[in-house]
């Protein structure tokens, strides 16, 4: 006779024991081993993440809504006109009462109208007159705004984390396929652009300061107060002037149009041209915490 391991027997024994164990609780109708085995385990709930309070400030309006972890709007975008003149202090109690209507928040995306790096304000064009976005500067307001950390006072006034970028390249955020040369252009009170490459953003260039016709700038050609003193079939034609010199100059594969002007560009458009909702400038928020280069 052949010996046996203690490890075998051992499995002879559970083997037995189990067979018997369930031919027993058939027989008096519990639930067998198979039964047991198929039942589910019980579900388990996610950890929720972080909702983003993201906030889109223009030259004639301020907009805000709370975003879910993954990028939804859990309320309604809320808008207030854009009060002048606009100096920090006046721009943070703008969005304290815009916060007021809105669902609880863990942190804070924000898009401005200018030059932002690391957080702070090095150009806000549209916010230097007392007189509007197209007012003479006050050389008050421009010593406000240079270098203004935007950041630090949203964290100082919340409590919550925050991070502040360029309004456009929020934008482009939001839409950006990740493939090839993707240009963002914001028509609205003034011309705002965001560029990435391969769902990078580049660095931020100001192309509305740039000379667009003669002297004049993107801005000054391509604003909402030229577009008002143009009127739209001029206007239309300038933005399609715009394309292609910007196609020249960056030859991108794709081009989006933002801004609130945006919906007022009529006609067809050139192949890889397409025109972006305006709450991209809201849902862009989310994308800022997920690119460290923003």
């Amino acid at each position: 006779m052949g010996l046996t391991s203690p490890s075998v027997a051992a499995t002879k024994r559970t083997t037995a024991t189990t067979a018997t164990t369930t031919t027993t609780a058939t027989a008096t109708g519990a639930k067998t081993v198979a039964d047991t085995v198929a039942a589910p385990a019980a579900a388990v709930t996610p950890t929720k993440g972080p909702d983003t309070l993201a906030i889109d400030v223009g030259g004639t309006g301020v907009k805000a809504s709370v975003l879910d972890p993954v990028g939804q709007m859990e309320h309604e975008r809320v808008r207030v006109e854009t009060p002048y003149p606009l100096s920090p202090q006046i721009l943070i109690a703008t969005i304290d009462d815009l916060v007021r209507s809105l669902p609880p928040f863990d942190r804070i995306s924000l898009g401005f109208p200018g030059m932002v790096r690391a957080g702070k304000i090095l150009t806000a064009p549209h916010f230097l007159s007392s007189e509007g976005a197209d007012g003479k500067a006050d050389p008050e307001l421009v010593k406000a705004w240079n270098g203004f950390d935007l950041q630090g006072a949203l964290v100082t006034a919340y409590g919550k984390p925050a991070k502040v970028a360029n309004d456009a390249d929020l934008q482009g955020a939001a839409v950006m396929s990740g493939e090839g040369l993707e240009l963002v252009v914001t028509l609205g009170t003034g011309v705002g652009t965001g560029l990435f490459y391969q769902g990078r953003l580049c660095p931020h260039l100001e192309l509305a300061q740039h000379p667009f016709r003669g002297t004049k700038t993107y801005n000054e050609v391509l604003g909402d107060a030229a577009r008002k003193k143009a009127g739209s079939k001029k206007w239309n034609k300038r933005v399609r002037q715009m394309i292609a010199i910007l196609h020249t100059l960056f030859y991108w594969d794709h081009l989006y149009l933002g801004g609130g002007n945006a919906a007022k560009v009529t006609g067809d458009l050139p192949a890889g041209v397409s025109v972006i909702d305006n709450t991209a400038g809201i849902l862009g928020g989310i994308r800022l915490w997920d690119h460290d280069e923003l």
